[in-house]
């Protein structure tokens, strides 16, 4: 017997601030595991633009196929060149948040609809019964 699939079709292109934060700084970490969010690293701030732009194609190329198979994706945070690279693949400009505090973070994961994809499967097992 499988084991449950337990995918939330939702992931978050996250800063690096908030996966490494300073001392003191919001951890996004475990509120995303809390939330059963899956997370994709943004290349951190103060990498040069040479380093930063193919990694940055690389996360855009994914979050592409994220979206065309109906996953819920968001964006925690900023870095430079990240709408440039969604762009260039077609995909639309994704909701953010740059949150103050966990409260604040918490709660912009918990107001997002269900994916479309987790809702898609839920009704595909459905019909299978």
């Amino acid at each position: 017997m499988w084991p449950r699939d337990r995918r939330s079709y939702r992931v978050a292109l996250v800063a690096d601030r908030y996966l490494n934060p300073p001392e003191g700084g919001l951890d996004a970490v475990p509120i995303l595991l809390e939330a059963e969010w899956g997370a994709i690293q943004l290349p951190a701030e103060d990498y040069p633009s040479a380093v930063a732009r193919p990694l940055l194609e690389q996360v855009a190329e994914q979050v592409e196929e994220f979206h065309r198979r109906g996953y819920d994706t968001v964006v925690i945070g900023r870095r430079e060149g990240l709408d440039e690279a969604l762009e260039a693949v077609g995909v639309p400009r994704l909701d953010r948040i740059e949150p103050a505090n966990a409260r604040a973070l918490r709660g912009f994961l918990s107001r997002r609809k269900p994916p479309e994809a987790k809702s898609s499967r839920r009704r595909a097992a459905a019909t299978k019964r």
